[in-house]
């Protein structure tokens, strides 16, 4: 059995284990719905800038839970495969909409991430991404921010397939699943696991939108109590080209 056959596998493995895992937990359920815009300067035929911004937000009383912005410079080893070096500014809102302390904790992320795509067919692509968190998280008491930073390091694989659906390939589904661990001191092995469906049209070249639904399971600081958050997510794609054909 190849390397990407096997990688598939573990696709369909890791696609599981949250609900197995979370239906023997303590669970709090909530509702959110995220924004994001992304934009895509190809720079030449090996370097490409991405540039994101996300606002997340609950739906109970339409309250902020998150807002990230993504900056990754992309360099291609060749058509299937690239490596990135990021930078992520962050600023976590409370975990509960009804929170009576509305502290907004920042964090500092640099990550660095390789994607590998590979065409089974036609209309079916698979791709794998790792990558890997450097978080700088910002003290804090539950009330106030402190002096200085907590560490950790977090490690993601986000395993996707894309099924096309026209010949033109203007419109596609995804079906996605990452898996996030940590490392460090005070913090849980488990961190998250992310179950994605969603459907992207392309109206131009240049330009395409897609709306998908998120599961995510995340650990609380306490063991064996979960996050379990239903995420409907709306995403607007922009390229930009300055390299010359």
């Amino acid at each position: 059995m190849d390397l990407n056959k096997k990688i598939r596998r573990v696709f369909w493995l890791t696609f599981f284990i949250p609900f197995s895992v979370v239906s023997q937990s303590n669970v709090t359920h909530q509702n959110l719905f995220w924004m994001r815009a992304m934009v895509q300067t190809n720079l030449n035929k090996k370097l490409f800038l991405v540039t994101e911004i996300d606002n997340r937000r609950f739906y109970e009383g339409n309250t902020q839970h998150h807002t990230i912005q993504h900056n990754h410079l992309h360099f291609k080893v060749n058509p299937n495969l690239d490596v990135a070096w990021g930078q992520t500014f962050s600023w976590q809102d409370p975990q509960f909409p009804d929170a009576t302390v509305k502290l907004t904790v920042p964090e500092i992320r640099p990550f660095q991430e390789l994607n590998a795509v590979q065409r089974i067919n036609e209309k079916i692509v698979f791709s794998t991404r790792v990558r890997i968190d450097e978080r700088f998280i910002r003290k804090n008491d539950g009330v106030q921010l402190l002096e200085g930073y907590n560490f950790n390091m977090r490690y993601r694989l986000r395993l996707q397939y894309q099924f096309f659906l026209w010949k033109k390939q203007n419109a596609n589904l995804k079906l996605s699943d990452e898996l996030m661990v940590n490392s460090g001191k005070n913090v849980n092995f488990f961190d998250q696991n992310r179950i994605y469906i969603a459907y992207e049209h392309s109206f131009t070249k240049k330009f395409s939108a897609e709306l998908g639904y998120l599961r995510w399971y995340q650990q609380r600081a306490q063991f064996d109590t979960y996050f379990q958050r239903d995420i409907v997510r709306l995403t607007l794609f922009k390229k930009i080209n300055f390299a010359k054909n």
